[in-house]
């Protein structure tokens, strides 16, 4: 059943529009976080990486100032990306306009989901301009028209899709830390030998078993890399895996199916075929040198990459690869390139079979975890995805969120 709805534009449901346009804030390595275009995505905002004085913040925001809940709008290069600001206080970069619902009248959440609709984007679209790159202008995005229904069914309708939102998000922290875990592991095994000095000292290495503890030995002996564990060997990346090329695919070859497509990018599409069975690691060979994605389903990597063989533990392979500097390995002069043979022969400290097996183990659990909880993201996004524009429109009512949609609590 539908709502009955009023059709306004745009400026007449705000209490602010804010625009800064036309100015060009002077930016430093730290301070007062900017919100640019390109960290808007997804209906998400990306950790900044740009920052404006905190000293120059009242000077530089003198149009308006952001508030918690205030949604955030990509006018152009990209053109309309979304997201909610929270409790931070930020600035606001070129390209990007902040909106404010009228008190009463339009809820910001309900907003939020609302610009998201194809409905929205395509209006959004229509009063653009611009061939490379569109751009709509303040004056055309004011006029653009807004169906409004009552307060109580927009935030209904946004509850329901918040709780769906803030779920993934739980999720995806979730998966950060693990992978923090991962990381912090390897980075102690193998580059701080923290076992081992440990022993060295009459101590029990910090969070480990007896069993574990064991497979260090208590002294470190003089290599070519400096000290390492008595008992390792210094051989290189070669010695452990094989970087195998990818295979061509273009676009216009490409069969609409389930298999990720990779190039060093990241996914770029997909097929109905793939290449390579998961797990595998993805590297950048052309365009992002030395990118790394692990994928844990049949996947195709294309002509840009590289993937792994290995009989060693996969997990020990990523990880190290994430510590050599790939990404500065750029040798192929005007496009950018990763030479394998280069790769090949940086030197690494080699761990025996049985401390390889035991990180193997332990970061597998963790990356079967990801695993599990990425699977459960694009459940929940294609249902988000579902019912976002039957809420936003009415024709769709949830009541009992928790109940209907079965959402609990991450792990």
């Amino acid at each position: 059943m539908s709502f009955d709805v009023s059709v306004l534009p745009l400026e007449e449901c705000l209490d602010a529009l804010i625009d800064y346009r036309g100015k060009t804030p002077e930016k430093t390595s730290s301070g007062v976080p900017l919100i640019t275009a390109k960290i808007i995505k997804g209906g998400r905002i990306e950790t900044p990486t740009e920052f404006i004085a905190a000293d120059n913040y009242d000077t530089w925001m003198r149009r308006g100032l952001p508030k918690a809940g205030d949604v955030v709008l990509t006018v152009e290069a990209p053109l309309g990306e979304v997201a909610q600001l929270g409790p931070e206080k930020v600035a606001l970069a070129q390209r990007v306009v902040t909106l404010r619902g009228k008190a009463g009248f339009l809820d910001n959440t309900y907003l939020l989901y609302l610009l998201q609709t194809d409905e929205m984007q395509d209006q959004l679209r229509a009063r653009a301009t611009g061939t490379t790159v569109l751009g709509i202008k303040q004056s055309e995005l004011r006029k653009v028209p807004l169906a409004v229904p009552p307060i109580a069914a927009q935030v209904a309708a946004a509850s329901t899709l918040k709780a769906l939102d803030d779920r993934i998000a739980l999720l995806r922290e979730s998966n950060a830390t693990l992978e923090a875990i991962a990381q912090a592991l390897f980075k102690s095994w193998f580059v701080d030998f923290d076992p081992v000095h440990a022993k060295q000292q009459g101590q029990i290495p910090e969070g480990m078993d007896d069993a574990t503890a064991a497979l260090f030995p208590d002294s470190c002996a003089e290599s070519e890399l400096g000290l390492v564990p008595t008992g390792w060997s210094v051989g290189t990346v070669e010695d452990l895996m094989e970087f195998a090329y990818g295979k061509a695919l273009k676009s216009t070859d490409r069969i609409d199916g389930p298999i990720p497509v990779y190039g060093s990018g990241g996914i770029t599409g997909f097929h109905n075929a793939s290449l390579v069975d998961g797990p595998s690691i993805i590297v950048g060979r052309k365009g992002t040198v030395g990118s790394l994605y692990w994928e844990d389903r049949p996947f195709f990597p294309i002509d840009t990459v590289f993937y792994v063989r290995t009989k060693n533990p996969l997990t020990y392979c990523f990880y190290l690869l994430q510590t050599l500097g790939l990404e500065n390995m750029n040798t192929d002069g005007a496009v950018p390139g990763l030479n394998r043979n280069n790769a090949y022969r940086l030197n690494v400290a080699i761990p025996p079979k049985h401390v390889l097996a035991a990180f193997g183990s332990f970061a597998t659990a963790l990356r079967a975890k990801i695993f599990s909880n990425n699977e459960r993201i694009e459940c929940l996004a294609t249902l988000r995805e579902s019912l976002l524009p039957r809420l936003i429109s009415g024709r769709l009512r949830i009541v009992e969120i928790d109940g209907a949609l079965g959402l609990g609590e991450a792990t």
